[in-house]
């Protein structure tokens, strides 16, 4: 079977910073359309369109080792779309921790257009099944994409994984819902989430609480749902927390290839694997099964109409 290439998303006006563009080019709005079950890949906070790039690439070789898949084998069964979104300063990296307020906002907007141009595809290509890997502040604009996703029946999402995310517990917590993030999680998500957090992530540990302190409404020094276990009882009973031991704030994609945050984002993509039944090595791909399904309906479909025209003609005789 042909390579299936995997589809990308771009919501980016400019490859360093700029604003939200709030609809894909035509080329990556038909490969939405052509695929019914999806895993949308976010990245978070400050990476450019040359780091999101990368992260996406090391994902998918670690996901090609862990499954035994040569490269003409789509990982995820062809279903992987990268989302590009503009996370990062116009005025460069230095300045990040300035621009992280306004990252938010951002966030927000971009899960708004990602949500109106998914309605769009099942609206004129059918029912999306849709499962989300983010990270850090990628998993804010899943939340935020959940939110705006309820009442549509025609989209289904069904797994998320949250990587290091960058989400005050408080805003997942219902009797602080201001927000709505976690009505959002209950409502719309119909299997499960999972989230990888680590202690020993200094991002999450003394840049995200003063950063999100900056911020009205965003809480005074939060905590971040990927910096420890949520031992609340206010958590989500479907929220399944597992630390990824030793990890620092970018150790989960698999862009970095040096020893310990390799072997810490092996340790990330395996969870993963398993949490989203990538298919492995030998194992009909998704694709492939869904054109199988398709041939035994079409079959199905040709047999019942021969039958008819053979009973319609045999009625005339």
């Amino acid at each position: 079977m042909a390579h299936e290439p995997t589809a990308r998303l771009s919501f980016r006006d400019s490859p360093e910073g700029g604003g939200v563009r709030t609809d894909p080019s035509d080329a990556e709005y038909r490969q939405l359309t052509l695929r019914r079950r999806l895993v949308l890949l976010i990245h978070g906070y400050n990476n450019d369109l040359k780091d999101s790039e990368d992260a996406y690439r090391g994902f998918e070789t670690l996901q090609r080792e862990l499954g035994g898949l040569d490269d003409d084998t789509p990982v995820a069964g062809g279903r992987l779309v990268e989302v590009y979104w503009p996370g990062d300063a116009d005025w460069g990296k230095l300045a990040s921790a300035l621009f992280y307020p306004f990252s938010i906002g951002r966030a927000q907007i971009s899960a708004a257009a990602l949500a109106t141009v998914l309605a769009r595809a099942a609206r004129e290509s059918g029912h999306k099944q849709v499962d989300i890997v983010a990270h850090s502040m990628g998993c804010r604009l899943t939340l935020e994409l959940l939110k705006q996703l309820r009442n549509r029946g025609d989209i289904t999402v069904g797994r998320v994984v949250l990587m290091a995310g960058a989400v005050p517990t408080f805003l997942l917590d219902p009797r602080h819902d201001r927000q709505k993030l976690r009505a959002a999680y209950d409502s719309v998500l119909s299997e499960d989430g999972l989230s990888l957090y680590s202690a020993d992530d200094k991002v999450l540990a003394y840049a995200f609480p003063l950063g999100q302190t900056m911020v009205p409404g965003e809480g005074f020094f939060p905590t971040a749902l990927g910096h420890g276990f949520w031992a609340d009882a206010a958590a989500p009973i479907n929220l399944t927390q597992t630390e990824n031991t030793g990890a620092d704030h970018s150790d989960y994609w698999g862009w970095d290839r040096e020893p310990k945050p390799l072997a810490c984002a092996r340790a990330a993509n395996a969870q993963i694997k398993d949490f989203l039944r990538f298919e492995c090595a030998g194992e009909r791909t998704s694709i492939q099964r869904e054109t199988f399904g398709r041939s035994v309906t079409d079959a199905r479909d040709a047999g019942t109409a021969r039958a008819r025209g053979t009973q319609d003609l045999s009625g005339v005789v």
